[in-house]
C-alpha cells in the first residue's frame, strides 16, 4: 500500500525524538544554517506518530540540529502514520533526501536507485503486466518521485553501471558525460562485471554461494562424466529443439528476438546423435527408481525422441505433459495455427510412484514476459515448482543438463530439492547470479 503522508503541522521541537538515524555524521551546519537564516526552512521535517505528542525523527537531521542549537522553539513537521516498519521508515527517509539540492548527479542516481529498490521490496516486484496488478514498478518511482519513467531508467542504468564499472566514471562530472559512457558500454558486460562482484562479496556457505556453485559453467558431457553412477533422482532435460528458433522469435518481435543472445542451437542433422548421448548419460547417472522429463519440439521431433527415450531403457507413453502458454508461433502463420503449448515426455527408470499422485497432464502457468526473460526459452519458477515436486521429494538430487536462465535451480531451491546444473554461456550465468542476488541478495 502507498503511504499516507498526513498531514503538515507546528510543534515544539523538544516533542521530536532523533534516534536510530542511518546518518550519523551531519557535517559542517554552518553553510545550512546561514541559508536558513536568510529564507527559512522550505522543507518541513519528517516524522512517524508515536502517540502522546511525540514524534521520531524519520528524515532531515541537519535542518533539526540547527534548529535546536540555534534555540528555535518550533518547528515545521509532516506527519506519517504510527507503525511504520522499519523498511518503510528508511523509504520515507530516501524520497525526503531526494529533494536535496545539492546532491551531485551519481548521488541522485544512487538515490533513485535506493529508493527503487526499498519500494519493491516492500511491496514486491510487480511481474503481471496487468495495470491493477500488485507489485512495484518504475513507473511507480517515477511518480513518486515526480520524474519521467525514461529519466528513472536511465538513472538506474547508470546507477548500475557505476557499481560494476567505478573507474570508468571516475572522470564523469555531469550526466552528460556518464551517458556518453554508459552509452559506450553493452549492457553484457556491465552484468558480467556485477556478476564478478557478487561472486567476491557473497558469504561463504550462503544461499547465494550454494546456487551460484550449482549453476556450473561447463558442457555438459564433460561435466556429466564426473557424476557417480545412481546418483540422481529426477532429471530434467530441456535441450536446443533444434526447429530454428531464432527465426520463430524474429516472427514475435523485437523483445523476443533480443533474448537470443548466445543461444545455441543444434544442427538437425547432428541432433539424433546429439540427444542418444545426452539421454544415455542421464539413464547412467539415475538411481533405481527415478524419472526423467524431456522437452522436445513436437514439429518433428515428437516421435523420434519416444523412440530414443524407449531405446535408451526408460518407460513411456505417447501421452506427454504440457505446458499450455496462452501465446504461440508459427513459422507458417498464413496456412498453419500458431503453436501454444511447449511438451514434455516423462519417463521412467525402474518403477517410481509420483511425488503427486492424481496430478494431470496439464501444468497451466502464464509464461515469463519478454522484457523480463533472461534466456529465450524461460520457463516461470512456479510451473518448474509445480514440475519438480509431481515428481520428485524434498531432499532429492535434481541434474538439468542445459540450466539457461536457471530458473529450475530457484525452483528446486525452494523445494529444498539439491539440483545442479551445467551451461556453456557466461552471460547466461552472469544474469542468473544478478537475478539470486535480487531475490536472496547481499551487499554490493
Amino acid at each position: 500500500m502507498t503511504i499516507d503522508v498526513g498531514t503538515v503541522a507546528k510543534v515544539p521541537i523538544s516533542s521530536i525524538i532523533c534516534e536510530g538515524r542511518t546518518r550519523q555524521d551531519l557535517g559542517d551546519l554552518d553553510g545550512q544554517e546561514s541559508s536558513m537564516r536568510k529564507v527559512g526552512m522550505a522543507q518541513p521535517l519528517a516524522v512517524m506518530d508515536l502517540g502522546n505528542g511525540q514524534y521520531k525523527l524519520l528524515a532531515g537531521g541537519r535542518r533539526l540540529a540547527i534548529l535546536q542549537r540555534t534555540g528555535t522553539p518550533e518547528v515545521t513537521i509532516r506527519i506519517y502514520p504510527p507503525g511504520l516498519s522499519p523498511l518503510e521508515q528508511k523509504a520515507v527517509e530516501l524520497a525526503e533526501n531526494f529533494w536535496r539540492k545539492d546532491m551531485e548527479f551519481h548521488e541522485y542516481d544512487r538515490l533513485i536507485k535506493d529508493i527503487h529498490d526499498l519500494e519493491t521490496e516492500i511491496h514486491g516486484k510487480r511481474v503481471s503486466s496487468s495495470p491493477d496488478a500488485p507489485g512495484w514498478t518504475q513507473e511507480k518511482t517515477a511518480g513518486l518521485m515526480g520524474i519521467t519513467r525514461p529519466a528513472v531508467t536511465t538513472a538506474l542504468k547508470r546507477a548500475a553501471a557505476r557499481e560494476a564499472l567505478p573507474d570508468l566514471f571516475a572522470g564523469c562530472t555531469t550526466q552528460k558525460d556518464a551517458n556518453r559512457v554508459l552509452d559506450k558500454l553493452t549492457e553484457s558486460a556491465i552484468k558480467e562485471a556485477l556478476a564478478k562482484k557478487i561472486e567476491q562479496s557473497m558469504p561463504s556457505s550462503s544461499i547465494l554461494q550454494r546456487l551460484s556453485q550449482s549453476y556450473i559453467l561447463e558442457d555438459f558431457f564433460t561435466g556429466v562424466a564426473k557424476i557417480p553412477d545412481g546418483s540422481v533422482h529426477l532429471v530434467e532435460i530441456d535441450p536446443p529443439y533444434s526447429i530454428d528458433l531464432k527465426s520463430l522469435k524474429k516472427q514475435e518481435g523485437p523483445a523476443e528476438a533480443t533474448n537470443l543472445g548466445t543461444y545455441n542451437e543444434i544442427a538437425a542433422e547432428d541432433y539424433i546423435s546429439f540427444m542418444t548421448k545426452v539421454l544415455k548419460e542421464s539413464y547412467r547417472v539415475m538411481t533405481e527408481h527415478s524419472w526423467l522429463i524431456c522437452w522436445y519440439g513436437p514439429e518433428p521431433w515428437a516421435e523420434v525422441f519416444y523412440q530414443l527415450i524407449t531405446q535408451t531403457g526408460f518407460k513411456t507413453t505417447r501421452l506427454t505433459a504440457f505446458w499450455p502458454k496462452g501465446s504461440g508461433q508459427s513459422k507458417n502463420p498464413t496456412i498453419r495455427l500458431a503453436n501454444s503449448d511447449e511438451r514434455f515426455y516423462y519417463a521412467s527408470k525402474g518403477s517410481p510412484a509420483l511425488a503427486k499422485p492424481g496430478h494431470t497432464n496439464e501444468f497451466r502457468y502464464a509464461p515469463v514476459p519478454s522484457q523480463k526473460k533472461i534466456h529465450p526459452t524461460e520457463r516461470p519458477v512456479e510451473l518448474m515448482k509445480d514440475i519438480y515436486s509431481t515428481f520428485t521429494w524434498e531432499g532429492s538430487r535434481l541434474m538439468i543438463p542445459f540450466l539457461g536462465s536457471g530458473s529450475g535451480l530457484i525452483a528446486a531451491h525452494e523445494l529444498k530439492i539439491n539440483a545442479f546444473g551445467y551451461e556453456l554461456s557466461s552471460a547466461y550465468r552472469d544474469a542468473f547470479l544478478l537475478r539470486v542476488n535480487s531475490l536472496y541478495g547481499c551487499e554490493l
